[in-house]
């Protein structure tokens, strides 16, 4: 089992960017305008699901952790309100944010409130970006952010989103990155419309994906006494090292690593409704039914956990307890969330590309 819980929060809806591949783009005109509904959670109700995250953690023997995303969560008036309680109780909390909001002076409020370490995400060279965020300042504006949480002491980690328009860019980003003081730069999925599926235009295939693999650990290689390159999307499983514990995990059937839908952690939405993941919108509750009882009872969690389910439709990979393929880009690419990821690249790896598993904490 995890050793970790946590909760990923949408904590507004509101946001001063209009990116191409955002959610909320495809979940309805309240959310595609970022018009903040009447039914967002209100700070107690914020605290109330902090606190039972913590105390979830304390039974379960876990350690939980809390990601404030958005919208754009900077954009969320009682932010500090939060973080105050956060710091409090001792829970780790992260924020999820496009930088562009975050000034010196905002970064010192985010350190004294306990961020250590927070995201913003760069999909591009400064045109490419800004063309994706939809603003002109997009780019300039999110380099000045990381370079803010760098000089007071928040480690910044760039995600970049890969797709089709922006994946010749990675040592751009990788660069760009460094130049503004960020530790870590990765790469995330492009989860396709579920309209399209595979022929979204923004869609990597396979062959694409463990293209891109490869020329992330030559980066790695190039770039690694400068900045931490990331390689902890799940299908990086692939090239890492078949070890004694992924052997033990095939053996006795036990989740190690991988997709963690169903098994760490939950994403809650504005209003409270839950999501097994951000990436995966199936609603499942609403947050006020216990990150317990949500977690343990519901069909759809456990069916995520379910392996021998998942190995049915997958033509029983061997793969599933460490990796599970991205549940979101396979459910978005066939409607079925325990199909096989169409991303899946182990068919194309050869054993030079096999290597030990770069750990980035």
């Amino acid at each position: 089992m995890p050793r970790k819980i946590f909760i990923q929060w949408d904590s507004t809806n509101d946001c001063n960017l209009r990116c191409s591949h955002c959610y909320h783009n495809r979940e309805g005109e309240e959310h595609k305008n970022h018009a903040q509904g009447e039914d967002i959670m209100d700070l107690g109700e914020v605290i109330s699901m902090i606190d039972d995250l913590d105390e979830t953690g304390k039974r379960w023997g876990m350690t939980p952790r809390f990601q404030i995303s958005g919208g754009e969560p900077m954009k969320r008036k009682d932010l500090y309100d939060i973080l105050d309680h956060t710091q409090e109780i001792g829970m780790e909390t992260r924020i999820l944010t496009n930088g562009t909001l975050i000034t010196n002076t905002k970064a010192k409020e985010l350190y004294k409130r306990g961020i250590r370490r927070l995201q913003i995400s760069i999909d591009g060279d400064k045109e490419r970006h800004n063309a994706i965020r939809g603003r002109p300042f997009a780019y300039d504006f999110a380099m000045a952010g990381i370079r803010n949480c760098s000089n007071n002491r928040i480690d910044v980690t760039v995600s970049m989103t890969a797709m089709q328009s922006n994946k010749q860019d990675l040592e751009r980003v990788i660069i760009a990155s460094i130049q503004a003081g960020a530790k870590y730069v990765g790469t995330q999925s492009y989860v396709p419309s579920k309209d399209l599926g595979v022929n979204d235009p923004e869609f990597l295939n396979s062959h694409e994906l463990y293209q891109l693999n490869q020329e992330t650990r030559e980066l790695e290689k190039k770039y690694r006494d400068k900045i931490h390159i990331l390689q902890t999307e799940v299908l990086w499983h692939l090239m890492q090292w078949d070890t004694q514990l992924k052997r033990e995990a095939r053996e006795k059937n036990l989740f190690l690593s991988g997709c963690g839908a169903g098994w760490s952690g939950l994403s809650v939405l504005s209003n409270g409704i839950v999501y097994p993941c951000r990436r995966l919108p199936i609603p499942i509750g609403h947050i006020s039914e216990g990150f317990a009882k949500l977690m343990v009872e519901n069909k759809i969690l456990q069916d995520l956990r379910d392996f021998n389910k998942m190995r049915a439709k997958t033509g029983g990979c061997e793969h599933i307890p460490y990796c599970r393929g991205c549940r979101a880009i396979a459910y978005a690419t066939t409607g079925d969330y325990l199909a096989q990821d169409p991303m899946c690249y182990k068919e194309l790896v050869k054993p030079k590309d096999i290597q030990p598993r770069v750990i980035r904490r």
